[in-house]
């Protein structure tokens, strides 16, 4: 019987032990107030870097007006946006000298299409080097952008700009960069919008992009140099490291630390300590975009 009694009295200190135990545990929790914190799981998505830039437009079929020998501009037959045919004349040149009287040179269209006047004051001394005015083709425009030197390599034919907004590729790219402004000029077909020749326009250039990627808002990420973020288990938010790949203002992507299918703390990271117990819900997609 003592030897029973024994058996009994040892396992009711040894429960009344875990007990404690038990206790203690879930004590760490009271009375500390459990955050809401908005989660997202992590899946597959596109992403993108552009660079915005200033870009210039032009008709397609551009020409040069000169005169094919030097002289006082005499006369404009044809005012700024006017319609002209190949071969019409276009302006008259004063070749005259003291005491010489030279007939008027002719200059002629060398394309159709709409007249930039580049000279308008009668008397201004023109020559071979100096063009009178300008004749484009509004009927087939491009836009010019100069990319700077440290994303030349990353631009090529085919690169996707998004210029006021639409999405223009890039259709031709200079062999070499400019020496004086170290820029790659590429151009593009504008098709449709109210564009005019010579307009100034925002060209958004794609610099970086992925069809595939873990991405993650920017919000999301917590820590200096070294980043990382919170990943959700079991009702407790658990500090993950993470390294980051294509990275803008708004969106990031994780290369290495994460895997499809974790749930991660995408609002109200910046607070959280790793093991902290968190009520989690879904972030609204509008707001990670």
């Amino acid at each position: 019987m003592k030897e029973g009694l024994k058996l009994v009295v040892l396992g009711a200190v040894v429960l009344s032990a875990c007990g404690r135990k038990g206790g203690e545990a879930r004590s760490e929790d009271k009375g500390k107030e459990v955050p809401t914190v908005e989660v997202a799981v992590v899946k597959p998505s596109p992403i993108e870097r552009r660079v915005r830039l200033v870009g210039v437009v032009r008709g397609e079929n551009e020409v040069l007006v000169f005169p094919d020998m030097g002289g006082k501009l005499l006369k404009l037959n044809v005012r700024d946006g006017q319609y002209v045919r190949k071969g019409e004349v276009v302006a008259l040149i004063d070749r005259s000298a003291p005491g010489v009287d030279i007939k008027p040179l002719t200059v002629l269209a060398p394309a159709s299409g709409y007249v930039q006047l580049l000279v308008k004051d009668i008397g201004t001394a023109v020559g071979k080097d100096k063009p009178i005015m300008k004749i484009v083709d509004k009927g087939s425009l491009k836009v010019v952008v100069g990319i700077p030197e440290p994303y030349a390599p990353k631009v090529s034919k085919g690169t996707v700009m998004y210029v006021e907004g639409r999405k223009v590729r890039v259709s031709s790219v200079a062999p070499a960069l400019d020496p004086k402004t170290r820029t790659l000029s590429v151009e593009g077909y504008l098709k449709g919008g109210d564009f005019i020749p010579g307009q100034s326009v925002e060209a958004d250039v794609v610099v970086d992009r992925k069809d595939s990627a873990l991405v993650l808002p920017a919000s999301a990420l917590v820590g200096g140099v070294k980043k990382g973020v919170f990943v959700v288990k079991g009702g407790r938010a658990r500090y993950v490291p993470v390294k980051l790949g294509i990275t803008t203002s708004k969106r990031v992507e994780i290369t290495s630390g994460l895997s499809i299918g974790d749930t991660v703390v995408v609002f109200g990271a910046a607070s959280l300590k790793d093991g902290e117990r968190v009520r989690a819900v879904m972030a609204d997609q509008g707001k990670i975009r």
